[in-house]
């Protein structure tokens, strides 16, 4: 299975401490982030990944190079940092190199959980795109789900607090051809555009994942993956 990460975002969160690396190059103990990644990802076994860059995505792509140093098979979708075209149309200016399915992750994102169950449910569930959640009532992020039975009822990322109980957690599966009728679309353009279509026609499915997330999107979060990854590795 193909595992798109959009890293092509500004960061805009760590301007003091970011200005001339990108959000996957940021130091967590020592080591950029994107290598916590990576590592992540091959410990479950997976080898195929597509990253879409943009802003500074030159030292994400001179760092991690073909992907061979972490055992696996690299490749990069780049747009131009001066026209970033959306989380939405990173995966559109992507198209052709998408797999007809595909998991996806945000840069900034650390995801302890199973990725392969979380796969598997997506595959034989019927639906063509799947939302992982977290039950967070805005412990960790403004919740922003809700969720009955295996979908996601509602979706927004302006949910009013107390609106909803869970959290998109950053995971997500796709078949390629749900882009397609957006191929056409004006960019810039939000995922959370084509993730409210889905909800809104009932065709969004919910996997309930019970780890929390971690992020590298502001200076709190990087403490808190600092303090979770050393606990790991004694």
């Amino acid at each position: 299975m193909q595992v798109v990460i959009l890293s092509g975002g500004l960061g805009t969160r760590l301007k003091d401490l970011a200005v001339d690396q990108p959000k996957a190059m940021v130091p967590v103990l020592q080591r950029p982030f994107v290598e916590h990644q990576l590592r992540l990802l091959g410990a479950q076994h997976f080898t195929e990944v597509l990253m879409c860059i943009g802003h500074l995505g030159e030292q994400i792509e001179s760092f991690v190079s073909n992907g061979a140093a972490f055992g696996m098979n690299v490749e990069y979708s780049k747009e131009d940092p001066s026209a970033l075209l959306g989380t939405g149309g990173a995966l559109l200016n992507a198209f052709p190199k998408l797999a007809p399915e595909f998991l996806l992750i945000y840069g900034d994102s650390y995801l302890p959980t199973d990725f392969r169950t979380m796969m598997q449910w997506s595959q034989c569930s019927g639906y063509a795109a799947v939302m992982s959640v977290y039950r967070n009532a805005d412990r960790w992020d403004k919740s922003n789900t809700r969720v009955e039975g295996d979908h996601v009822s509602f979706y927004s990322k302006k949910a009013a607090p107390g609106e909803c109980d869970h959290i998109d957690y950053g995971l997500s599966y796709f078949k390629k051809a749900v882009f397609e009728p957006y191929l056409e679309a004006t960019l810039p353009l939000d995922l959370s555009i084509v993730q409210e279509d889905l909800c809104a026609n009932g065709r969004l499915g919910a996997f309930k994942v019970k780890e929390r997330f971690y992020e590298v999107g502001t200076i709190a979060g990087i403490d808190g993956l600092s303090a979770y990854l050393s606990e790991r590795s004694h």
